[in-house]
């Protein structure tokens, strides 16, 4: 059975969590189970997780409530509640999932009609649509690679993803893409299989790539229509020069 007992507030005062080894549950805002760990000092833990505002493991960012359990036995504890919860799920938490999913898109499935539909060339449908990242980068792996180069060459892929899955990071590192043939194909399901190393930044100054310090997001006023832009911003600090800076890491439209 999962952890039982109150929900813990996450903040500083995590902090505070006794030296024991333990298993431990991080929530969102809506008490949705986002990850199942444990370990042998739930006080380092924790720490390092506040001191890097999960900028490790960018998937645990939504973090706002948690509840731990002290026990000798970690492991077991651990597989007993990932075992349980896959059984009534289906699948594992999220932040459970090998890879992550913490890029905004990458679990979103749109319908047929503002899906991917994949040509060879102009009035020559291959009669394939990709409704989600699963989708697309299944039939990437499937199509010829004549219209995959169609659409590399017109933007097409870069702007479904951005447009369609709000995960602008992604569309950025798929536009930047210049490779032709197989290696094309090869280079597009590396980046779509791993969606959250898009999380990664270059400084604007050296060019070093950088994980961001911090991720948050913010939405704006509602339109006539009810609908807001939600942002998803990271914050940076170039590990080689020390610039701060900012990228959007994907945005994406929210009924009020």
């Amino acid at each position: 059975m999962p952890i039982s007992g109150s929900f813990y507030f996450w903040g500083e005062k995590a902090r505070n969590v006794p030296s024991k080894a333990a298993v431990y549950e991080l929530y969102d805002e809506n008490y949705r189970l986002m990850f199942v760990g444990e370990g042998s000092n739930l006080k380092e833990r924790f720490a390092e997780y506040l001191e890097t505002h999960f900028s490790k493991e960018p998937c645990k960012v939504a973090t706002k409530y948690y509840k731990r359990e002290f026990t000798s036995n970690i492991e077991e504890r651990k597989k007993e509640i990932l075992e349980e919860y896959k059984k009534k799920y289906g699948k594992l938490p999220k932040c459970n999932i090998v890879g992550g999913e913490f890029v905004i898109g990458a679990e979103r499935e749109v319908g047929v009609e503002k899906g991917f539909h994949f040509y060879e060339d102009l009035d020559q449908p291959l009669h394939q649509v990709a409704v989600s990242l699963k989708d697309f980068l299944e039939k990437v792996k499937e199509v010829s690679v004549t219209s995959i180069e169609f659409h590399q060459n017109r933007g097409d892929f870069a702007r479904w993803i951005r447009d369609a899955l709000g995960a602008v990071s992604l569309a950025d590192s798929v536009e930047t893409v210049k490779e032709t043939g197989e290696g094309l194909r090869k280079r597009l399901i590396n980046i779509a299989s791993h969606p959250e190393a898009t999380v990664l930044a270059s400084c604007p100054q050296c060019r070093t790539e950088t994980r961001p310090k911090k991720i948050w997001s913010m939405a704006g006023r509602p339109s006539r229509t009810g609908e807001r832009l939600k942002l998803t911003i990271g914050y940076y600090r170039c590990s080689e020069c020390g610039k701060p800076f900012r990228k959007v890491i994907a945005k994406e439209k929210v009924k009020r």
